[in-house]
């Protein structure tokens, strides 16, 4: 599973040319967001400090297997990507990411192991 913020639509053709060339990938699911103009340098320290605070909320929390889950955050999205357990853990993660300060919308991009 690709995730995360690209820069324009090239970028995210080579990560998927890329992922499919390596030994033993089966499936190259696409969750890459295209970003939506440049951030500023206070935006980027912002978004840092959300995303600390997102993964310090899974962490927190022990229903959440939060070391499967990615976070990236950019312009106040956190984006959730990774493989969980169920879907319990997914609403859940979503949940804790939306309730820490700062964040202005939740992409969930995560999906249940098979």
């Amino acid at each position: 599973m690709l995730s995360g913020f690209v820069g324009n639509q090239a970028n995210v053709d080579r990560a998927i040319l890329v992922t499919r060339g390596v030994e033993g990938v089966q499936l190259v699911t696409n969750n890459m967001t295209l970003k939506d103009g440049p951030a500023t340098i206070g935006n980027t320290v912002d978004d840092g400090i959300i995303t600390a605070k997102v993964r310090s909320a899974l962490l927190g929390d022990p229903a959440i297997k939060s070391f499967d889950i990615a976070v990236v955050t950019r312009k106040g999205e956190a984006q959730l990507s990774g493989f969980v357990d169920s879907q319990t853990q997914i609403d859940r993660a979503s949940e804790l990411a939306r309730a820490v300060e700062g964040v202005k919308s939740v992409a969930n991009e995560m999906s249940v192991k098979k």
